[in-house]
């Protein structure tokens, strides 16, 4: 069997791969090949060693682009991604992502009609109504389609043929309870967020309100683009001399920082694309044992506050910096790992039934 992931991104920045990698690892004469897209031109992670081929796609592209700006881009990937399908014949496909699906929708739909998984993993463009009918054409198409949140759910034609996928790196695992294994009874507080450094408004209000508060530590991990380097500039010329920004990382050095963080920045605005959204920090919070902040009225904010995993907060709240401190002084350590067990083991159990789903589609 030969299978390609199809993907939209760097290496380092498509962890959800492993997923469909490990429901590979111990099948019999299959091959794997990837395409993915280096946006940047720096460095990157290596090529699994699973994968026998990949073909890379170059072109720089800003993310905070608006969408019509991205279409030549996305015209570009689609021809590079034609070229590797019409030389390869594949038997089964996995579209790691809705855009490059849409790319090559009328290719898929001719040549993959119910041979392709759909990985839902990000709302991008769902806002616009055209877009969001092509998204649920190619989710009909596909074999079956996997979310990576319940929310988005609501964005696909059919609840029969949709399972849920969780966004997390098994190797994680392997570090479970990693932040309670030191203590936890800090005089300052370090929060950390990790990932992609964007969303300069909600980052604004977050740095304005722990900035120089001798309460805390704010540091940021992450590639940085356009909003990342204002966010810089903008602590430095505020002379906020506890916010700090460490620039990319590879997935495995999370665990170092993450073993010094108290509370996970998990706070993005309310935008479209974000309200529905699980990230990838929401899972390292239940494994390393993390309690994490998020936005009040997102899917995420809901989870952790009927979960009890974090706090939400609401970024005009003039007193932001207190109730972080209250919130995490009063925590009972006993409860809050207890909660993360509990988490742990339902992502585990529905991440199980998934793979299963895998594996029959993989026969």
């Amino acid at each position: 069997m030969r299978v390609l992931l199809l993907g939209f991104g760097k290496i380092a920045y498509m962890p959800y791969m492993n997923l469909y990698l490990d429901a590979l690892r111990d099948k019999e004469n299959v091959t794997i090949e990837l395409i993915y897209w280096d946006r940047d031109g720096k460095p990157d992670a290596e090529v699994p060693g699973q994968i026998s081929k990949a073909y890379k796609f170059v072109a720089h592209l800003e993310e905070q682009l608006p969408f019509q700006k991205k279409l030549k881009f996305f015209a570009r990937y689609r021809a590079f991604a034609l070229k590797v399908l019409k030389k390869n014949r594949y038997d089964r496909i996995i579209v790691l992502h809705t855009t490059p699906g849409l790319t090559l929708l009328d290719y898929l739909h001719w040549h993959y009609k119910g041979r392709y998984v759909l990985d839902f993993r990000d709302v991008s463009y769902e806002y616009i109504p055209v877009y969001r009918k092509l998204v649920a054409g190619l989710s009909r198409d596909a074999a079956f389609t996997l979310v990576s949140s319940n929310a988005f759910r609501k964005f696909l034609p059919s609840q029969g043929r949709v399972y849920t996928v969780h966004n997390y790196l098994e190797d994680s695992l392997n570090h479970t309870g990693l932040r309670s294994k030191t203590p936890r009874e800090r005089d300052l507080i370090r929060v950390s967020f990790w990932g992609l450094v964007r969303q300069l408004d909600v980052n604004k209000a977050v740095i304005n309100a722990l900035g120089n508060d001798s309460r805390f530590e704010l540091h940021y991990y992450g590639r940085m683009q356009q909003d990342g380097r204002d966010m810089e500039a903008y602590a430095r010329n505020q002379g906020y001399r506890n916010v700090f920004f460490h620039g990319a990382y590879m997935p495995e050095d999370r665990y170092e920082f993450a073993a010094e963080t108290d509370l996970i920045h998990n706070v993005y605005n309310l935008a479209y694309t974000m309200k529905n959204a699980m990230g990838n920090k929401y899972y390292d919070g239940i494994i390393f044992e993390i309690p994490q902040i998020c936005t009040e009225g997102s899917h995420m904010g809901d989870v952790i506050t009927e979960k009890q995993l974090g706090i939400s907060v609401d970024l005009g709240d003039a007193r932001l910096a207190d109730r972080l401190w209250n919130y995490y002084q009063g925590l009972d350590w006993h409860a809050f790992q207890e909660n993360c067990r509990i988490a742990r083991e339902n992502v585990l159990s529905e991440q199980a039934e998934t793979k299963g789903r895998l594996l029959k589609f993989f026969d």
